[in-house]
């Protein structure tokens, strides 16, 4: 291996250096001192000059924070928005600036401009989480941009998971479209967090077969916001449709007859165009299921993929089926995925009460027993005014029937609430 030459010995056949080669030695030890002072002086004026600097900064800030002041006292929302868009632009980071035209705009009613400017607000503002929440107000309200809002709120609970109201859009927007899988999983976030709205425990009875009056209304909203987004053509088709069905059963008139074919006939269109959608699916198979169609559900069940298997009623329905075609091993892995996703479907229970019958199992009472006490809960709170209409006795037993279905996810929230 070369080795590295010692930089302190002469090298063998050379003569030492002579008077003119001696200075690099000599000169070495003096010039470390030289650019170390140099440094030393210029960081003291560069360190005068930044402290000027900043202080000039300062300065300029409190002028507009004054100015903004000024401008609030008089009630001028033109001035402070004036001196706010002058600070934003002379420094974006700062946030105060981005706050007062967030003000101005509000007081203005320009609610497009007044969401632009709580979005522009930084991260490491404190109160990040509160701009962004209310963005995301504006963006289901008052814009009506449902898509954008979602984002917007999902991005405020990631910030901070524990504000409750911001859950609570986001747990609606899925039921009312709905969207089953997604919903559950936005109602175990919540109780995770300690941050569940009290309607998350109507929609978990209600998870198997989602029903609204108002569903068909909201999606029609969201659609003129969104014509192509397909979530809200399918939900539109499948609340309406449901509606439909249900106005069918009690006052089966031609006309409303009529509307139902033709619903049915969009859903049959929807089914063609997105053949794995959840959704669809599990409209369709609730439709075979009560009409005890075998044949429609295996045709639906041979096009469910993962995604749409994430849906604990496909496993029900997928139990049924089974059942239906006495295969009782495979109904029971899926009754037991089914529960595994949704230990508290009523209608789960219901069909497992039913495989342990055929099979002649004593655990059979039990199940018939929480079986009843899940669609009487249902039942109950069909009749309630709206969602948020829980009442403290209902969720006494809601939690009661959580704890008989093993969630203990559920009946621990449940008590920590009561």
């Amino acid at each position: 291996m070369t080795s590295v030459p010692d930089p302190t010995s002469s090298a063998p056949g050379r003569d030492f250096p002579g008077p003119q080669e001696s200075a690099l030695p000599v000169y070495a030890v003096r010039s470390g001192f030289r650019p170390l002072l140099l440094v030393l002086s210029l960081l003291t004026i560069a360190g005068g000059v930044w402290a000027g600097l900043s202080f000039w900064r300062e300065a300029k800030s409190g002028q507009f924070e004054a100015d903004c002041q000024s401008a609030r006292k008089d009630r001028d929302w033109k001035r402070l928005r004036d001196v706010a868009n002058q600070w934003t632009s002379w420094d974006p980071a700062e946030s105060k600036g981005w706050w007062a035209a967030a003000e101005a705009a509000q007081e203005q009613d320009e609610f497009e401009e007044m969401a632009a400017c709580l979005g522009k607000i930084p991260e490491t503002d404190p109160n990040i989480a509160f701009a962004l929440a209310e963005k995301a107000n504006l963006e289901w309200a008052a814009l009506n941009r449902p898509m954008e809002a979602l984002a917007t709120s999902e991005r405020v609970i990631r910030i901070d998971p524990r504000l409750v109201e911001t859950h609570s859009r986001i747990i609606s927007f899925y039921a009312m479209n709905q969207l089953r899988i997604p919903m559950l999983k936005a109602i175990r976030m919540a109780i995770g967090a300690g941050a569940e709205p009290k309607e998350a425990y109507t929609y978990l009875i209600m998870a198997d077969v989602l029903s609204f009056t108002n569903g068909s209304e909201l999606n029609e909203r969201w659609m003129r916001a969104a014509p192509e987004e397909p979530r809200f053509k399918i939900g539109l088709a499948v609340n309406t449709a449901m509606q439909l069905v249900m106005n069918q059963e009690t006052s089966p008139t031609a006309e409303i007859i009529e509307l139902n074919n033709q619903a049915k006939n969009q859903i049959a269109l929807f089914l063609k165009e997105f053949p794995h959608d959840p959704v669809i699916l599990t409209f369709l198979m609730h439709q075979a299921y009560r009409a005890g169609n075998i044949p429609q559900m295996e045709e639906l069940l041979a096009m469910v993929d993962d995604a749409a298997a994430q849906d604990h009623m496909i496993w029900v329905y997928r139990a049924w089926y089974h059942t239906q075609t006495n295969q009782l091993k495979e109904a029971e892995e899926a009754i037991s995925e089914a529960l595994r996703l949704h230990p508290m479907s009523p209608l789960a229970h219901h069909e497992y009460a039913n495989l342990l019958r055929l099979q002649q199992r004593p655990e059979v009472e039990r199940e018939q027993r929480l079986a009843a006490y899940g669609r009487d809960l249902r039942s109950q709170v069909l009749l309630l005014p709206t969602a948020v209409d829980l009442t403290m006795a209902l969720l006494v037993q809601i939690q009661s029937y959580a704890e008989a279905c093993g969630d203990s996810q559920v009946a621990a929230a449940i008590n920590l609430r009561l």
